[in-house]
C-alpha cells in the first residue's frame, strides 16, 4: 500500500470509535438534558466549529507554506520561524474570537433564539464559559495543520480519536453529575484542553522546533497572510452557511426543533469523515504537484475524487432508504416521523458535498484561494434566502432541501475554477461526474415513504449494480488484481 493510501486509511480509522460514540451515546444524552437542553448543547458544538474561523485561514496557510518550504529544501530554522510565526498569531486571533463570542452571547441568546425562561441563566452561563475554549480551538488547528504538513497522520488521527470520542461522552459523563447545560460546556471545554496538550506533545515530538529562532517574524506572517487573505473569506462565510440552519431553525421554529435536525445530521455528517480524510492527504499532495507534474495531480484528483464517491454510497442507500426504521430503533418512532425527509435529503447532499471537498482542496493547493472566496461570497446571502423560505414551506425539511441546493451549485463553481486552473485535471472527472449524476438519481426515490418490502428490493437492486461498478473501477485502477492477491497470500500461510 502507498503512503498516500496508509495516511488516508489512518485518518479514516481515527474516526471509527467517535462515529461508535455518537450512535451509543446520543439517546442517552437526549435522555439526559431533555430535548431543549440538548438543542441548545447543538447550538454550543456549532459555536466551537464556528468560531474556530478566527484562525483567519493561517492553518491551511501553515499546511500549504510548511509543505512549500520543504519541497523547496528551506533551511529548517526557516520552517521552525514560519511555524513559531504562525502559532503565535493563531493565539492572539483565538483570545479576540473567544472575546466575540463572551460579548455576543447574550445578544445571540436573548434576542435571537427561542428559548423557555427556565434555561435563559443557565444558557447565558454555559456560553460566556464557552468563550474560554475558542483560543484553544484556534490554536488546535495551526498545531495540527503542521502535523498534516509533516504528514504525520497516525498522529493526528489518534488524537482525532480522542476528541471525537470526548465530544459524547464528556457531556455524557457530566450529566450523571449534574443534568445541566453549564455542566455540559465544561466538560466540553475539558476535552478541548486534553486534545490541545496531545497535539502540542505531538509537534514538539517530531522535533520540527527545536531549531532556535525569532518568536515571530513580520515577513513570514505576510507570506501566510497573502495566502490566507481570500481564504479567511471562506472561513468565515463557510462555517457561516453550514451552522445557519440549525440557528434559523432555534429561532424561527425553536430549539426543540433544532434537536429534531441535529439529531440526524450529527450521524449523517459523520460521513464528511471519508472526504475530509481524503482531502486532508491530498491537499498538501496538491500544493506540491499541480505544477510539477500536472498528471499525477489529475491522477490524484481522479482518484480521490472516484474512491469517495465509491466508499460512501452504500452508507447513503442504507441511511435514506431506511431512514424510519433505523431513526425509530436509535431514538423514537416521533423522532423518526419528524426526522426522516431531513436525513434524505442531508444523506443526497452530503453526497455530493463530499465529492466537492476533494475539487475544494485541489483549488486551494493550486493557490487560489481568492476563487474559492469570491464562490461563497456569491452564495450567501441567496442561501439564506433560499434557506428562509424552505423553513417557511417545508419545515426543518426545507432547510435540508436549502442547504442540498447550495452544495449542489458549490461543486459546479469549483469545478468550473478547476478546468480554468488546468483544462486535462478537468478531462479525468468526466466518468466521476456521471457516476456521481447516477448515484443521486438512484437516491431521490428515497424521498418517497414507500412500504419496508418496496425499499428492500430497490436497495437490494441499486447495492447490486454498486457492486458491479465497483469490481470494474478497482480492476482499472489495478486494486483488484492486489486485493486477490493479498487474499491468495493469507490463504497460502
Amino acid at each position: 500500500m502507498s503512503s498516500v493510501k496508509k495516511n488516508i486509511a489512518w485518518s479514516l480509522s481515527s474516526n471509527v470509535s467517535p462515529l461508535l460514540a455518537g450512535l451509543i451515546l446520543f439517546p442517552k444524552i437526549i435522555a439526559a438534558y431533555g430535548l431543549e437542553q440538548f438543542g441548545l448543547l447543538t447550538l454550543a458544538w456549532a459555536f466551537i466549529g464556528y468560531f474556530s474561523l478566527f484562525d483567519l485561514g493561517l492553518s491551511r496557510a501553515l499546511t500549504q507554506k510548511v509543505s512549500d518550504y520543504m519541497s523547496k529544501d528551506k533551511s529548517p530554522q526557516e520552517i521552525a520561524q514560519l511555524i513559531r510565526t504562525g502559532f503565535i498569531s493563531m493565539w492572539l486571533l483565538g483570545i479576540l474570537g473567544g472575546l466575540v463570542l463572551w460579548l455576543c452571547s447574550p445578544l445571540i441568546l436573548n434576542h435571537f433564539l427561542k428559548i423557555s425562561d427556565a434555561l435563559q441563566a443557565d444558557s447565558l452561563q454555559a456560553f460566556g464559559l464557552l468563550a474560554l475554549s475558542i483560543p484553544l480551538v484556534v490554536h488546535t488547528a495551526g498545531l495540527r495543520a503542521v502535523l498534516d504538513a509533516l504528514h504525520l497522520f497516525k498522529s493526528t488521527s489518534l488524537i482525532r480519536t480522542v476528541l471525537g470520542v470526548g465530544t459524547f461522552l464528556a457531556p455524557y459523563l457530566a450529566s450523571l453529575v449534574s443534568p445541566t447545560l453549564t455542566s455540559a460546556v465544561i466538560s466540553l471545554i475539558i476535552t478541548r484542553l486534553i486534545t490541545w496538550l496531545l497535539y502540542l506533545y505531538a509537534v514538539y515530538h517530531s522535533k520540527i522546533l527545536i531549531f532556535k529562532t525569532k518568536l515571530f517574524n513580520l515577513e513570514q506572517l505576510k507570506s501566510l497572510l497573502q495566502f490566507s487573505g481570500w481564504m479567511t473569506i471562506s472561513n468565515i462565510i463557510s462555517p457561516l452557511m453550514e451552522y445557519m440552519d440549525r440557528f434559523m431553525i432555534a429561532s424561527i421554529l425553536g430549539v426543540v426543533a433544532t434537536s429534531y435536525y441535529v439529531g440526524p445530521t450529527e450521524v449523517i455528517f459523520k460521513l464528511f469523515i471519508i472526504p475530509g480524510s481524503i482531502a486532508g492527504v491530498l491537499f498538501p499532495l496538491f500544493s506540491k504537484t499541480w505544477q510539477k507534474d500536472p498528471i499525477h495531480t489529475a491522477h490524484l484528483l481522479k482518484q480521490g475524487f472516484l474512491y469517495t464517491l465509491l466508499l460512501l454510497f452504500p452508507a447513503s442507500v442504507l441511511l435514506v432508504f431506511f431512514a424510519t426504521d433505523w431513526l425509530s430503533l436509535w431514538l423514537t418512532p416521533e423522532f423518526a416521523e419528524q426526522a426522516r425527509l431531513v436525513v434524505c435529503w442531508l444523506t443526497i447532499g452530503v453526497l455530493i458535498n463530499s465529492t466537492a471537498q476533494i475539487v475544494f482542496a485541489k483549488v486551494q493547493g493550486s493557490g487560489r484561494s481568492d476563487w474559492t472566496a469570491k464562490l461563497h461570497l456569491a452564495e450567501v446571502l441567496p442561501y439564506l434566502g433560499l434557506l428562509y423560505a424552505c423553513l417557511y414551506w417545508w419545515g426543518i425539511a426545507g432547510a435540508a432541501v436549502a442547504w442540498c441546493i447550495r452544495v449542489s451549485i458549490d461543486l459546479i463553481g469549483l469545478l468550473v475554477f478547476t478546468k480554468k486552473i488546468n483544462p486535462d485535471n478537468f478531462k479525468v472527472l468526466h466518468l466521476p461526474l456521471w457516476t456521481l449524476l447516477l448515484s443521486v438519481g438512484l437516491l431521490i426515490p428515497s424521498v418517497f415513504n414507500a412500504s419496508l418490502q418496496i425499499r428492500l428490493i430497490e436497495a437490494f437492486l441499486i447495492l447490486t449494480m454498486y457492486l458491479l461498478i465497483l469490481i470494474k473501477v478497482l480492476k482499472a485502477d489495478g486494486m483488484l488484481e492486489k486485493i486477490m492477491q493479498a487474499l491468495r497470500s493469507k490463504r497460502s500461510t
